[in-house]
């Protein structure tokens, strides 16, 4: 029997995790066995599963626990947090399928990774959804985001949670201090190799999305903030190009003014002013960049492996078949 973990954070959703339960039982594979852990992300609702519909029909899934984290982190920290722990188990298993336990991950779309997996067992395989179902707002939302993710840290993210890890990569993505902040950004930037396959998006099962533009927004900054060096070091050259190009511009100007006598009366003094102050804002911004890149690299970072303890602890066993 091949064994793989399925990985689902959840916040107060306990109705959503009973369908996805469900649909997972029901999956057609043949000689595998699922073992659900849920993250609890400091849910205020009472924890619910009605086992008695797994109990009564023979199935896929073998195990539904909860893992309950201390306060509420948001699902990108409480992943960090249950691949950490995971990692620390000496459960044998293939690989984790990491999802959100809404439903708009497909559950149906857990048998092409495993087949993916089986073609390729040591790289990550990841789920690009397509048919999204947002508001044109959120979607015109999203495109900018892709957009200047692309532009500023010179990579396309383009799939979310929903993913497959190989269990001999699980040490190396929570030894990386990034998946606290963005579990997509840190499988990047963690340079094991992965792939993407598009992935049907689900329907909510119940309930209201928490997904808006505002936290689309602080979604993407968290993106943003991994690649904070790539960022910087590109914005820098850009502002170093204005400066050079700016200091050629007074040069003309000066070669323009005293030596031909193309130049009226007022024009050379506006424009090298104008210039001057162009330089000035961008030796600012430099300034400013480089105190802030310096105060970023102070600060303190959480490394899933080592601070997975202060935040997680165990729960209880909803189910075992």
């Amino acid at each position: 029997m091949r064994k793989f973990i399925i990985l689902t954070p959840l916040f107060n959703d306990w109705d959503c995790l009973q369908k996805l339960v469900e649909e997972i039982n029901a999956l057609p594979v043949r000689g595998i066995g699922f073992h659900i852990v849920v993250i609890n992300d400091g849910s205020t609702l009472p924890e619910t599963l009605n086992t008695h519909v797994l109990a009564n029909q023979t199935g896929c899934v073998h195990g539904v626990e909860t893992w309950n984290l201390i306060c509420n982190l948001g699902n990108q920290r409480a992943i960090s947090m249950g691949l950490a722990h995971l990692e620390k188990k000496h459960w044998d298993f293939e690989a984790v399928i990491v999802m959100d336990s809404d439903g708009e991950d497909n559950p149906l779309s857990i048998p092409d990774l495993i087949r993916l997996h089986e073609e390729k067992p040591t790289d990550i395989w990841v789920c690009r959804r397509v048919d999204r179902t947002e508001s044109t707002l959120f979607k015109i939302g999203y495109f900018f985001y892709r957009l200047l993710f692309n532009m500023l840290a010179g990579k396309v993210i383009d799939f979310g949670n929903f993913s497959l890890i190989p269990r001999s990569r699980i040490l190396s993505l929570v030894t990386r201090p990034e998946l606290w902040q963005h579990y997509p950004a840190a499988i990047i930037r963690s340079r094991i190799p992965y792939h993407a396959v598009d992935s049907k998006r689900g329907r909510r099962y119940s309930g209201q999305s928490s997904q808006n533009l505002g936290n689309l927004l602080i979604h993407g900054l968290n993106g943003l903030s991994i690649f904070g060096a790539i960022i910087y070091a590109r914005i820098f050259f850009s502002l170093l190009a204005v400066v050079f190009a700016t200091v050629v511009g007074i040069g003309v100007v000066v070669f323009v003014r005293y030596g031909t006598d193309l130049s009226t009366p007022g024009w050379a003094t506006n424009l090298v002013g104008d210039m001057l102050t162009i330089l000035g804002m961008a030796f600012l911004f430099i300034l400013m960049m480089s105190l802030q890149f310096l105060n970023m690299n102070m600060n303190v970072q959480v490394i899933p492996k080592l601070h997975f303890r202060d935040y997680i602890e165990e729960g209880s066993v909803l189910f075992r078949r």
